[in-house]
């Protein structure tokens, strides 16, 4: 976002309905910008994770990718 304060470009950054993203809504008001939605309707994006089997029973990568997976599933969701 730092980027688009010195440039005419136009920053696209995803959020999870219902709540408003408050850190993000924060940090644009600091910076001078405005959130505005995309008006049209875009598919839902689907992540995945792939790591070498190794690194299935690393404790370390374990908690990394449940890590992943809280921050970025969809609201509403189990939290397995």
């Amino acid at each position: 976002m730092t980027l688009a304060t010195r440039s005419d470009v136009v920053c696209l950054v995803p959020a999870a309905p219902p709540a408003p993203p408050l850190p993000l809504t924060d940090d644009a008001i600091a910076l001078g910008l405005f959130l505005l939605d995309i008006p049209l309707e875009l598919p839902p994006l689907t992540i995945g994770m792939a790591w070498h089997p190794r690194h299935t029973a690393d404790g370390a990568h374990h908690w990394l990718r449940n890590a992943i997976r809280r921050t970025l599933r969809t609201p509403g969701s189990p939290t397995t």
